[in-house]
């Protein structure tokens, strides 16, 4: 059922107004911007909800079928099995390179009723695993403005995506969404060994669309993987904050800038300065 990545994010929602701060790093001079790359969930597409939705969806129909399960005991044990299991730094964070997204939730979603005293049976499993992929089909949507921001910057810079999770669930949620055409390079942590804060996948990724730092900005809405990550690696930052919260000042964390919804990217003084006044 539930990968278990995004079992603390917030919702994203679009907003009418940009939440621009003043820049925390400025590009060295001379240094043009020549790349943008992408997180994935919840800064391009709405994951965070679609994955609350599916599931729902599966635990409520684990309790009608078997009275003894408690929705919200299910939905906590996945979560654990997930971490247990698969989180990074787990033997089983390698197999996600390579393990199909059905199978992914048949284990954890067995494990979770084994851990709550249930037995897993297929008669049980099927019907779990039709309806959470039905619901979460259903729910995943690209942000309005996704398409459109990124068909402003493909004809001026390489775009990228650099995008933390399971390699089949992230490359099918792009496939669904028609997404893949739109990138350059597409680098999930599960395929490169080491995910989002990590400074080796952000310049892994520059290494693939052979620029370096100072060329490049990276868009997301984790402060703790996004952020975190592009500001070790030396990028420029951009963070994705619909709510206008400012960072907490316990993360320590400080983005070069902050927007409210992706369409306001192309008014940052880098990015516009690459489009040319082609906006």
């Amino acid at each position: 059922m539930a990968t278990g990545l995004r079992g603390t994010a917030a919702q994203q929602q679009q907003q009418q107004e940009s939440q621009q701060q003043e820049p925390h790093g400025q590009q060295p001079a001379g240094a043009a911007l020549r790349g943008v790359f992408f997180d994935l969930d919840d800064t391009l597409i709405g994951y965070a909800e679609a994955e609350r939705s599916a599931l729902a969806a599966g635990c409520a129909l684990a309790s009608r079928l078997e009275p003894t399960i408690s929705e919200e005991r299910l939905a906590g044990a996945i979560y654990d099995v997930y971490r247990r299991r698969f989180e990074y730094g787990t033997p089983g964070y390698r197999e996600l390179k390579t393990l199909p997204t059905r199978a992914l939730r048949r284990v954890l979603t067995r494990e979770a009723l084994r851990d709550l005293g249930v037995s897993p049976s297929d008669a049980l499993l099927e019907p779990l695993m039709a309806a959470y992929e039905r619901a979460e089909s259903e729910a995943l949507t690209a942000f309005p403005d996704a398409v459109e921001t990124l068909s402003a910057l493909r004809p001026y810079l390489n775009i990228g995506l650099i995008t933390n999770g399971p390699s089949a669930m992230q490359r099918a949620k792009l496939a669904a969404l028609a997404l893949e055409e739109w990138f350059d390079e597409i680098v999930v942590d599960t395929e490169f060994g080491h995910p989002k804060p990590d400074a080796r996948i952000f310049e892994f990724a520059a290494g693939r669309v052979g620029l370096s730092r100072q060329e490049l900005l990276f868009v997301g809405n984790s402060l703790e993987a996004d952020i975190a990550g592009a500001n070790a690696a030396g990028w420029i930052s951009v963070w994705m904050n619909p709510a206008g919260a400012p960072p907490p000042a316990a993360s320590g964390l400080t983005p070069t800038y902050t927007i409210a919804r992706l369409s306001d990217l192309l008014t940052l003084p880098p990015v516009a300065r690459a489009l040319g006044g082609n906006r």
